[in-house]
């Protein structure tokens, strides 16, 4: 299949350059196109751009040297057609190699308590007004449920399910998780 690929793009390139007399007439120009076109499909592909650009960009270099010192048209034509079939070859060989497959990024790691349905595990637990726990702001029932806001180490933020009022941040050791249908 890549044989049958590469001579279809061989004809095409003389095909193109036959538009114009090979011999008294400088074709180079109907090629650049095609092949600038297949070298930035090629730049696209990170493992071509990883093995083969060093290897292009030299390849380029030769044939630019090479094309200049032609002292005809039809050695700039077949010096151009040697470089477009190159370039078909590698075009050829790098089509069917996609990216790299992406890997996954693992999940981060959701604390268990947010979004959870919380309620007092014993009676008087507080609530205070930051996360240090230095100022009380109020107390957690028992008998309401609670959605955690937010969660730190020791502490969690908490807001009266039905209402959405933030009541304040309460230990994690004080509190009961559960089922979220008792929160809503």
């Amino acid at each position: 299949m890549k044989h049958l690929l590469a001579a279809l793009c061989g004809l095409l390139s003389v095909t193109a350059a036959q538009a114009c007399n090979w011999n008294a007439e400088n074709c180079t120009f109907e090629m650049l196109n095609n092949i600038q076109r297949q070298i930035n499909n090629l730049k696209q592909n990170p493992k071509f751009m990883q093995e083969k650009f060093a290897e292009l960009q030299a390849k380029a270099q030769y044939i630019d040297r090479k094309t200049a010192s032609c002292s005809n048209w039809k050695c700039s034509n077949d010096t151009m057609s040697e470089f477009n079939t190159y370039v078909a070859q590698l075009t050829l060989s790098y089509m069917n190699t996609s990216k790299p497959a992406a890997v996954a990024a693992p999940a981060p790691v959701q604390d268990k308590w947010s979004g959870q349905c919380v309620v007092a595990a014993k009676p008087g637990v507080s609530a205070y007004v930051d996360q240090s726990g230095a100022s009380k702001a109020g107390a957690v029932s028992e008998y309401i449920g609670y959605t955690v806001t937010q969660s730190a180490d020791k502490y969690v933020g908490l807001k009266v399910a039905e209402s959405g009022k933030f009541v304040g941040w309460a230990k994690k050791s004080e509190l009961q998780m559960q089922d979220l249908r008792n929160c809503n």
